[in-house]
């Protein structure tokens, strides 16, 4: 059950570096209204990173009071991403939606200590005013009247209006946020208007509703992104005005991609799903999400989990917009699976394989085939994607793909020659492992006189009817004798097809 603010605790927010590393508290609060963004998850990675170097708490919180588009769908898939990314929550997840009682009290406390008034003007008269003050070439800030007269009020009913409340700004003044990393940022109260803390039917809006949970919940450091520094000064008056402190505040720049706009699906991905589904797997994510403005130092791109519990400080964090590029993230990830030991590698693919559904209409045997030709991809992936580019052709009949038969069609003679002496060599051999079928096509091509490209590319497209795929040799052993030997006479057959020369 939701506590009452009157009976929650509002401590002391720790002032001194050792205080807050022996109780820190972080939050993370998302919307369940889409996907979890980029940025979101970057926020989270963050936040949990500090609090687990502190030893102290990191809560989860849904600010999910846009009824109309918070679905629990969306709840649910944010907190199984942050599963999947391995952030695990101390306290929550809390839901604002569950949390109106504490916000009324809240709302009465602000009347009772006239920090707040009644707003009666219409959606017309506040773009008035805001016109108004434009002409006049001042900020187009709202002050409310809060002089109405009784008579006024009551003809206002009687049309069916319902005042607002909004917060009473102290004027003169000013609130100055002593940011980690953005430095001392102040804010004039004259350009900060008299915002809405309660709607017209008594909900809470965001800046009442983050300014009473962080109190609430004892929140002593809020890292967030950049976008909300308008925010902040809005929910530190409000904090003020209950008799609490403000915590410490760390803004975060924003993401861009390549292009320096802000990160879209345009860049390839925006969320953390599509980068799920795209075939990375969490650690490398994590990685390249903390380096989205943090850096330890100016050479150090990899790092353990643990390694960054034990280095990440926010204040490293720069000022500067961070860039998001898909292409450092493939890198990244290639360079962690072929680290991976063969046997974790071939327990991620599979489960990657048949979590997607790749594997279910491949037969009874594609589990096995997959795990069996896992140590044929893992140094030629970036992301598990490919795989069906570099291994697809094992669940299916030979199919040749248009640049790769181009190949051979280019000089069949020479293709003729080449996969037939292939043939001759591997139709022979008692023992069909790797290194002897590697010494057999070795011989041969020296036989031939022909280079490497020459001869070998020809002998993978007989099997695989593909010019990237598997090696050749890996290949060859994985399919077995029979079935090699199949295939290249498959091939021979179709270029015999197409052959109108001499004696091949």
């Amino acid at each position: 059950m939701a506590r009452s603010l009157s009976t929650a605790i509002l401590p002391r927010v720790p002032n001194t570096e050792d205080d807050l590393n022996t109780d820190l508290r972080v939050r993370f609060a998302p919307s369940p209204t889409g996907s979890l963004h980029v940025g979101g998850a970057r926020t989270a990675l963050f936040n949990w990173l500090a609090a687990r170097h502190a030893g102290g708490k990191f809560i989860l919180r849904l600010e999910d009071t846009d009824r109309e588009r918070s679905t629990p769908e969306s709840e649910a898939e944010i907190l199984r991403v942050m599963q999947w990314l391995g952030l695990d929550w101390d306290e929550g997840p809390f839901r604002q939606s569950e949390r109106d009682d504490i916000y009324r009290d809240a709302i009465d406390r602000l009347k009772d200590a006239g920090a707040v008034y009644a707003a009666w003007e219409s959606a017309e008269e506040l773009d008035a005013m805001r016109a108004e003050a434009r002409a006049n070439k001042q900020a187009p800030v709202v002050r409310g009247r809060r002089d109405w007269s009784d008579d006024e009020i009551a003809a206002m009913k009687a049309e069916g209006r319902t005042p607002v409340w909004r917060f009473a700004v102290p004027l003169p003044g000013e609130t100055v946020i002593e940011d980690m990393i953005r430095g001392t940022v102040t804010f004039d109260h004259a350009q900060i208007e008299d915002f809405v803390v309660a709607r017209s039917d008594g909900t809470p809006t965001y800046n009442l509703a983050a300014a009473v949970d962080d109190l609430e919940m004892g929140i002593n450091r809020v890292i967030r992104g950049e976008d909300h520094i308008s925010n902040t000064p809005k929910q530190m008056l409000v904090m003020r005005a209950l008799g609490g402190t403000p915590p410490q505040y760390a803004h975060v720049p924003l993401i861009l991609g390549t292009d320096k706009k802000r990160l879209s699906k345009r860049h390839g991905a925006a969320s953390v799903e599509e980068l799920e589904a795209d075939g990375f797997l969490p650690q490398p994510v994590r990685n390249a999400l903390v380096l989205l403005g943090w850096s330890y130092d100016d050479k150090t791109t990899t790092f353990t989990m643990d390694e960054l519990i034990e280095k990440f400080d926010v204040r490293r964090v720069s000022k500067s917009p961070a860039v998001f590029d898909m292409k450092k993230l493939e890198v990244m990830s290639g360079r962690y699976l072929r680290a991976l030991d063969p046997d974790q590698f071939a327990d991620e693919l599979v489960q990657y394989l048949d979590a997607t559904g790749y594997l279910a209409d491949r037969g009874p045997d594609a589990a096995d085939i997959a795990r069996r030709s896992a140590p044929l991809v893992q140094r030629k992936m970036s992301r598990l994607t490919e795989y069906d580019r570099l291994a697809g052709w094992l669940y299916r009949p030979l199919e040749f793909e248009d640049e790769a038969w181009e190949f051979l069609a280019n000089d069949i003679k020479h293709a003729i020659q080449a996969i037939g002496g292939g043939l001759g060599r591997l139709e022979v051999l008692d023992d069909f492992s790797m290194e002897p079928i590697k010494e057999a096509l070795s011989d041969q091509l020296h036989v031939q006189g022909l280079s490497a490209r020459e001869f070998l590319e020809p002998q993978r497209i007989a099997i695989t009817g593909q010019s990237i795929s598997t090696g050749i040799y890996e290949s060859l052993e994985m399919l077995g004798k029979d079935a090699a030997v199949a295939r290249y006479r498959q091939t021979l057959a179709k270029l015999a097809e197409g052959w109108t020369g001499g004696d091949a």
